[in-house]
């Protein structure tokens, strides 16, 4: 029955992401859990069948740490799929498993260039900023977090220390 919805592929232009981001951020709590996995299913629905098996074989292959192997389906994601932004998130996700940090904040940026919503990666990115001491940044990005999803308790409580701790400096 799913097939018949109108959409075989999605990823970040799906019209149904307006709908379901609009519910996260307006919207209770107990549905918030339930929205967050729709808006990832939607995303990793790649724009073709060929991109959609490579997408999900380097997520297998990720999961199983053959990160070569994840990267290089990855880059055949990605250059097949220059705008499925969910390509990008995820071999950015692989190159930080493999500690290519440049390598994976230009990946990430690239996700972000193509869905700004996208509050998983936004998160990675704040984690980073923090690791690397750019507590203001992480900061901002954290909020960016909670713009998207405000639901994210780790994000709430990410940027409720780092607001402490920015408070009484120089902004």
């Amino acid at each position: 029955m799913a097939g018949l919805s109108g959409h075989a592929f999605a990823d970040q232009t799906d019209p149904r992401l307006d709908h379901l981001f609009e519910e996260l951020r307006v919207g209770d709590a107990l549905r918030a859990e339930e929205n967050v996995g729709r808006i990832l299913e939607i995303w990793a629905d790649a724009p073709s069948d060929t991109v959609d098996l490579l997408y999900a074989r380097a997520e297998l292959s990720a999961d199983n740490a053959a990160f070569d192997l994840s990267l290089t389906l990855l880059d055949h994601v990605v250059g097949l799929a220059p705008n499925f932004a969910q390509g990008y998130a995820l071999r950015g996700h692989v190159r930080l498993a493999t500690e290519d940090r440049p390598g994976a904040i230009q990946d990430f940026t690239r996700a972000l260039e193509l869905e700004p919503r996208h509050f998983d990666v936004r998160s990675t990115l704040a984690e980073l900023l923090l690791s690397g001491g750019e507590k203001r940044d992480a900061y901002d990005m954290f909020q960016k977090v909670l713009e998207w999803n405000p639901h994210d308790e780790n994000a709430r409580q990410r940027a409720r220390v780092l607001r402490r701790e920015l408070d009484g400096q120089e902004i």
